[in-house]
C-alpha cells in the first residue's frame, strides 16, 4: 500500500512540475469531490476509530513523502536546525515560504484546497494554517465538530519531516461546522495544550452527515466551493489508501461493508434524479461524477461489469484492496437497482481494465 501512496504523491509533484502525462485519456484525471469525500465519511460513521486511523496513516505518509520531496529539491537536512531558537519573524517568513513554494502549490494543484501558514509561535510551538476551500467538508453543513482528518494529518506530516520534529494538530475552525474556511494549530505532540485538542478532535463522540442531500448538489452540478467541486485523482487515491494503510486485507473487508451499505443507499437517490431505473442509472452515476466508465453485460441471473479509466486505479501500480470499498459500493447498489441480493463472485484486472462479476445470493 505504501507504493500506491508513494506513486500519488510522486504524481502530485509531477503535475506542479508539468511534468505528469494524463492518466485517463478520455476521462481525464479529475473527479466530482463527492466521491471521496462520501467514502471518508461513511468509514468515519461507520466506526469511532476511522478518524484517528485515517489521521495517523495520512500523517506517516505525508511525512516520509515530505522528507522525501525535500531531498529531491537539494535542500539540506539540517535547513530548520535549531528552529525553536529561531525569531518569530524569521521562522514563520522561511517555513511559509517553503510550504507555500512547494506543498501549498502541489495541494492546490491536486484541487484539494488552498494551505497557508497565517501564524506561527517559536516557543512553545504553535503552526496555524488556514485551508480554504477544502476538499474533505466542502458542501457539508450542520455538523458539530471538524472532520478534515486527512489534512489534518497531512499537514502536521509535512512540518514535522521540515522540522524533524514529532507534531500533531487539530482543527479550530471548519467548513463543516458553519465556519468560512478550516484552520488548524499544529504543535509538539507533547505540548498538553495539542494533546488535548487532538484527542478530542480525533474521537468525536458522534458524526451523522446527510450524504443523499450532499450528492444532489453533485448531481445537480451546484457549485459546493469557490475552487469548483472537482478534485485530482491522486488525492482520491490518497484517501482511500489512508483508510487501508495500517492493515490492507483487514480494512479491505471493512471497507466491502460499509461501501455496500452505501451502495444500497445510493440506488432511491439516482432514481429520482435520473427518472428510473435499473442498471443505467449505474452507469450515468459514475459517468457523470467521473470516476470511471462501465460495460454492463447480463443482468440476471449473473452481471459482469467491466471498468475503464476507474480513479481507484490510474497508475502502474495496481492492488485489489483499493478497490475493496468501491466493490462494496457496487455490489449494494446492483442489489438495489437488481432487485435481487447479489453477492461478488469474482473480481480481477485485465490489464487497465477492472472485471467484476455478481451473481444472485445463494
Amino acid at each position: 500500500m505504501d507504493r500506491i501512496v508513494d506513486q500519488a504523491w510522486a504524481s502530485m509533484l509531477a503535475a506542479v512540475m508539468k511534468k505528469r502525462d494524463t492518466f485517463r485519456p478520455e476521462m481525464g484525471d479529475e473527479i466530482d469531490l463527492y466521491l471521496p469525500q462520501s467514502r471518508l465519511l461513511s468509514l468515519a460513521e461507520s466506526n469511532p476509530a476511522i478518524p484517528k486511523l485515517i489521521y495517523l496513516s495520512a500523517q506517516s505518509s505525508a511525512r516520509r513523502n515530505a522528507n522525501n520531496i525535500v531531498r529531491k529539491l537539494g535542500m539540506p537536512a539540517d535547513y530548520f536546525w535549531k528552529f525553536e531558537y529561531w525569531p518569530k519573524a524569521r521562522a514563520l517568513t522561511t517555513l511559509g515560504q517553503l510550504v507555500k513554494r512547494v506543498f501549498s502549490s502541489m495541494i492546490a494543484q491536486a484541487k484539494e484546497g488552498n494551505m497557508e501558514i497565517v501564524e506561527l509561535d517559536v516557543d512553545p510551538l504553535r503552526i496555524s494554517i488556514n485551508f480554504s476551500n477544502c476538499v474533505e467538508c466542502a458542501g457539508i453543513d450542520g455538523l458539530e465538530y471538524a472532520i478534515c482528518y486527512y489534512h489534518a494529518g497531512t499537514f502536521s506530516g509535512i512540518l514535522s519531516a521540515l522540522i524533524n520534529r514529532d507534531l500533531d494538530g487539530f482543527e479550530t475552525e471548519c467548513c463543516a461546522r458553519g465556519d468560512e474556511s478550516c484552520r488548524l494549530i499544529i504543535g509538539d505532540t507533547e505540548d498538553e495544550y495539542i494533546k488535548t485538542g487532538y484527542d478530542a478532535y480525533i474521537s468525536p463522540p458522534e458524526l451523522r452527515t446527510d450524504l443523499a442531500s450532499r450528492l444532489e448538489k453533485s448531481l445537480n452540478n451546484l457549485p459546493v466551493r469557490a475552487l469548483g467541486n472537482l478534485v485530482d485523482v491522486s488525492y482520491h487515491q490518497l484517501a482511500m489508501a489512508s483508510t487501508l494503510l495500517t492493515d490492507p486485507q483487514r480494512f479491505a473487508s471493512a471497507n466491502f461493508d460499509v461501501g455496500s451499505e452505501l451502495g444500497r443507499k445510493l440506488a432511491p437517490v439516482l432514481a429520482q434524479f435520473y427518472g428510473h431505473e435499473g442498471l443505467q442509472n449505474m452507469g450515468e452515476y459514475y459517468s457523470q461524477l467521473g470516476e470511471f466508465r462501465i460495460e454492463i453485460k447480463g443482468d440476471k441471473p449473473q452481471l459482469e461489469l467491466v471498468i475503464s479509466e476507474c480513479a481507484e486505479s490510474v497508475g502502474p501500480i495496481k492492488i485489489m484492496e483499493m478497490m475493496s470499498f468501491l466493490s462494496g459500493e457496487l455490489q449494494g447498489l446492483a442489489c438495489e437497482l437488481t432487485k435481487t441480493e447479489m453477492i461478488l463472485k469474482e473480481s480481477h484486472f485485465e490489464g487497465d481494465k477492472l472485471l467484476m462479476i455478481f451473481e444472485p445470493k445463494a
